[in-house]
């Protein structure tokens, strides 16, 4: 039976040949997609047959795991395709109780994506395949697409960069006066403080005009809310009121009534009243402290209701408080996000200008500074910095590319060229 698994294993490395070299080192992680084959060898019949029913694709999953049929969740993360398709091989000969020869088959359909950003005009999620370099990866990404030195500039980008500059333009304007309105709304003013723009320049009305009015609904959903609990304790104050009389009528009456039980009793005892009489009083003193009980306890239950009130009224004010503040982080963050963008696509503009229209500049005035590119692997502890355009990339690379320091006077020799 060995020599036979021998020979099985030979026939199916020579079939796949191409993919052991690709995935040759290859170590599986989450987010891989394998297919799965199993084959049995049939030594009267002298070949290998495939088991249709066991032919799937595999996912890895967050844990690491892949769901094998008959053998359930398999754990596949940190392991080799062959070292997997061993396992699974092992397992399913002894879950099946197989007595021939049995091997799977795994390969790697679909490997984790890479993914860049940083400098570049496209940045995100990307396909991996065997040999793609940090190079190859950054010029999909859009790296370095001024061209190469040679001046060459695509009319279509620069129509389409002075698009974009305006749409960030108008997010900026958007977020500025909505950091505005969230200032407002937690200082609680009435209405916005418009800042200053850097330019000098106007704020769109219509703009600040729509964030007051945010404000302002703002404030009246505020205010209906705390006068729904004002209401309500102003009810329940009222019930305290109205059950504190009532309560103050059920205690003379419950004197009254203990009043009148020791009078029959006093005249049981001297053979003047019946005992029917006795119980009666009884009857009646027992019925009226039990009323008097019932109006206590709710106005215990009134009282509670208030402080619930008050402390829901408090609560209101810090949710809101809460929400603006964190909303406001958020639009600092992004303002500063779309600022930066706008910033480096006005000197991304400024450059493609003086390259349309600096037919004086040299090669070498038009070469821009190569970019710094840094690629993490791993994660955690186990995370690795590697850096090189050159580099190969693996599943799951994050590459990170950087203008040097140089970039920024790069541009300002563009700048100074451009307008002379």
């Amino acid at each position: 039976m060995s020599s036979c698994r021998c020979l099985l294993g030979a026939v199916l490395w020579l079939c796949l040949l191409p993919v052991a070299a690709v995935a040759e080192g290859y170590r599986i992680s989450p987010g891989d997609e394998l297919s799965l084959r199993v084959l049995e060898w049939q030594p009267v019949d002298g070949q290998a047959v495939e088991w249709e029913s066991m032919r799937g694709d595999l996912r890895v999953d967050a844990e690491g795991r892949v769901t094998v049929p008959f053998l359930g969740p398999v754990d596949a993360g940190g392991l080799s395709p062959d070292d997997l398709s061993g396992k699974i091989a092992a397992g399913l000969q002894e879950r099946l109780a197989v007595t021939t020869s049995l091997d799977a088959i795994i390969q790697v359909t679909a490997y984790r994506p890479v993914y860049v950003t940083g400098a570049v005009r496209n940045p995100g999620e990307y396909p991996f395949r065997p040999g793609l370099t940090a190079a190859q990866l950054v010029a999909q990404a859009g790296g370095g697409g001024l061209g190469q030195g040679n001046g060459s500039v695509d009319p279509r980008e620069i129509l389409t960069r002075e698009g974009t500059m305006r749409l960030l333009q108008l997010e900026g304007e958007r977020l500025a006066i909505r950091r505005a309105m969230l200032q407002a709304a937690i200082e609680g003013h009435e209405q916005l403080v418009v800042p200053e723009r850097q330019d000098g320049g106007t704020w769109p009305e219509s703009l600040i005009k729509s964030e007051n009015e945010v404000l302002r609904l703002r404030r009246e959903r505020r205010t209906r809310e705390l006068a729904t609990l004002d209401n309500q304790i102003l009810l329940l104050l009222n019930e305290i009121e109205s059950l504190t009389g009532r309560a103050e009528a059920l205690e003379l009456l419950v004197e009254s009534a203990r009043r009148e039980k020791e009078n029959a009793q006093s005249l049981a005892e001297r053979g003047l009243a019946v005992g029917s009489r006795v119980t009666e009083t009884e009857r009646s003193l027992a019925l009226t402290e039990a009323q008097l009980l019932d109006v206590s306890t709710a106005r215990l239950r009134a009282r509670q209701a208030i402080t619930q009130a008050e402390a829901e009224k408090q609560a209101l004010r810090d949710r809101d408080l809460i929400e603006d503040t964190r909303e406001l982080q958020r639009v600092e963050e992004e303002l500063e996000r779309v600022l930066a963008s706008l910033d480096t696509q006005q000197s991304l503009s400024i450059v493609e200008t003086g390259l349309v229209l600096g037919s004086g500049l040299t090669d070498e005035d038009l070469t821009m500074p190569e970019p710094i590119v840094t690629i993490l692997r791993g994660k955690g502890q186990d995370a690795i910095r590697l850096s090189g355009l050159e580099t190969e990339l693996e599943p799951g690379d994050v590459v990170t590319v950087a203008m040097p320091r140089t970039w920024g006077r790069w541009f300002d020799d563009q700048r100074s060229r451009v307008s002379q």
